[in-house]
């Protein structure tokens, strides 16, 4: 938990499983898959920040009941992650990797 507490925002990256990868203002600790993005990327960015791409999250269902929905990140953000993933990940499997990029590529 971050302190003081703070909204946690996390791109779906499968809708049909309800499958997310995190956005976070500092990147992972370990340091590893992480695409840094700018503020002003998508509306709710309001600090440079980094897409976590060294794993997806499945919420639970009363997580997800509660969660807001923003608009599409733009063009430029979704092939950054698919240009970042198709480069090489450490950590991502290459079952998600291609997961992700599929998906993300259906958005334009």
């Amino acid at each position: 938990m971050t302190k003081p507490p703070k909204e946690k925002f996390a791109l779906c990256v499968c809708i049909a499983d309800g499958l997310f990868v995190w956005i976070n203002t500092d990147p992972a600790p370990h340091g590893r898959d992480q695409l840094p993005i700018p503020k002003g990327c998508h509306k709710l960015i309001v600090h440079d920040s980094h897409v976590d791409l060294s794993r997806i999250v499945k919420h639970p269902d009363w997580e997800m009941e509660e969660a807001k929905e923003f608009p599409c990140i733009s063009k430029q953000m979704r092939d950054d992650i698919v240009t970042k993933i198709n480069a090489g990940v450490d950590v991502l499997s290459p079952r998600h990797a291609s997961l992700i990029t599929t998906n993300l590529l259906t958005l334009y």
